[in-house]
């Protein structure tokens, strides 16, 4: 349960502290590395919310699918070490490794907590309404505008940890 807290909180700070900082939502966690003085935080943060998190998810996730709590948390770990998604030789390994990680921690709610995964319906809602606000005549732009992708990884953080406390997986 410590791990679990404490991963919880690494991110949380994390996430909290960029949007205080920069006074807005960012368009993902992911892009918070860009407006980091010290840019090794982006990856310290990926790295123990994952490393924390692993422990109390392989032990709790039957073998028949503990893969996919080790591919979430490893896609994690390589999120953290290749920062620097627009340009450079880091851009497909965060690309892949988010892919990764977000996938296999979708399937791993759908394994364990299927009725879970309705959440998404707000997230829908939440776009829906959203883009009506910000519509300015141009689908992905105003799609955009909404940060569907922040908001799509708070849910998916948000779910795996629901999931671990709220279930007794500890």
């Amino acid at each position: 349960m410590i791990l679990i807290i404490l991963s919880m909180s690494v991110i949380l700070t994390y996430v909290g502290v960029m949007v205080y900082k920069t006074k807005e939502i960012p368009y993902s966690i992911s892009d918070t590395y860009y407006s980091l003085e010290h840019k090794l935080w982006f990856g310290f943060t990926m790295a123990a919310t994952a490393l924390l998190l692993m422990p109390a998810l392989l032990s709790a996730t039957p073998e028949s699918y503990q893969f996919t709590a080790f591919l979430m948390c490893g896609a994690l770990l390589f999120v953290g070490a290749a920062p620097n998604f627009k340009a450079g030789m880091d851009r497909p390994v965060h690309i892949v490794a988010t892919s990764i990680a977000a996938l296999n921690s979708q399937i791993w709610i759908a394994l364990t907590c299927p009725w879970l995964l309705i959440v998404w319906i707000a997230w829908i809602l939440y776009v829906g309404v959203r883009l009506k606000q910000v519509w300015n005549g141009d689908l992905w732009y105003s799609f955009v505008l909404c940060k569907p992708l922040f908001w799509a990884e708070v849910i998916a953080f948000g779910m795996v940890y629901a999931e671990v406390m709220v279930n007794g997986l500890l």
